[in-house]
């Protein structure tokens, strides 16, 4: 797919999401109540317990922590049913004939509707966080750049995790559970309730296998400057390593499931 066409996609995505105004305002107010939630929950545990610092993250941490979090998970934003939608409604075949790659339509499509929300959710959250809630993030133009490259990274990831779900509809009627599953494991595992930092010490091991740390808690930890520059490096090393192996599993997938739609359409 040529640069042009794929920034056409983009285009046309971030078009069609302008028109769902009115779900974005919903959106907003989702994220200042998630927002308003978690560091509600920090504050009060924190006081209650009188911890002045609880493994390595004060208060103010934690918090910065939470608003940004939320702000890259916001990012991630993007519409894990288009490939299950065209399966079911037999558009899918015409993804066979069209000389364009389906994965990175797919993409181009998320990416539209990911900017939009960056622009419409994001900013709004973190700019009035900023007031109202004390959190501090260290501006280093390094740093900045670090988190823009591992951001983009962890968006490659979400992207591709979604299309291996979204192909499950290759195989089975229904993917809800699975879409719910891989949603839960998602939230969970990447640090989007709680920094990783805080699971036991048994399940970390287990998490240092899966690629979901490096989809939301890393980029976080280097945007609010919990990983150094030399771990960042690290990080997006780790990140590349994961797309690559990601974008195989998608490859493989893929052309498994066009067999299998033959097969059927045979």
């Amino acid at each position: 797919m040529s640069p042009a066409l794929f920034f056409k996609f983009i285009s046309v995505s971030f078009q069609k999401q302008v028109t769902y105004r009115f779900d974005c305002f919903v959106g907003i107010v989702n994220g200042f109540l998630y927002v308003f939630i978690f560091t509600s929950l920090w504050k009060a545990l924190y006081s209650q317990y009188d911890v002045v610092a609880h493994k390595g993250y004060t208060l103010t941490a934690i918090v910065t922590y939470a608003v940004m979090a939320m702000a890259v998970k916001i990012s991630f934003t993007m519409d894990d049913s288009i490939i299950y939608k065209k399966v079911i409604d037999g558009s899918i075949a015409m993804e066979l004939v069209r000389p364009t790659s389906f994965f990175f339509m797919n993409l181009a499509e998320n990416v539209g509707h990911s900017l939009f929300h960056m622009m419409a959710r994001m900013a709004p959250i973190i700019v009035i966080s900023i007031f109202l809630f004390d959190i501090t993030v260290p501006f280093e133009v390094t740093r900045f750049l670090a988190f823009i490259v591992s951001l983009i990274a962890g968006y490659a990831l979400v992207s591709m995790l979604n299309f291996i779900a979204g192909l499950l509809a290759f195989w089975f009627v229904e993917i809800f559970p699975f879409m719910l599953f891989k949603y839960a494991l998602f939230t969970f595992f990447s640090g989007g309730i709680v920094p990783i930092d805080f699971f036991p010490e048994f399940l970390k091991p287990f998490v240092a296998f899966l690629p979901f740390q490096y989809m939301l808690y890393f980029p976080t930890t280097i945007l609010i400057g919990r990983a150094s520059m030399v771990d960042a490096q690290s990080i997006i090393i780790a990140q590349l390593i994961w797309i690559v192996i990601m974008g195989g599993i998608c490859g493989l997938m893929w052309s498994a499931g066009k067999k299998k739609l033959v097969i059927q359409g045979g």
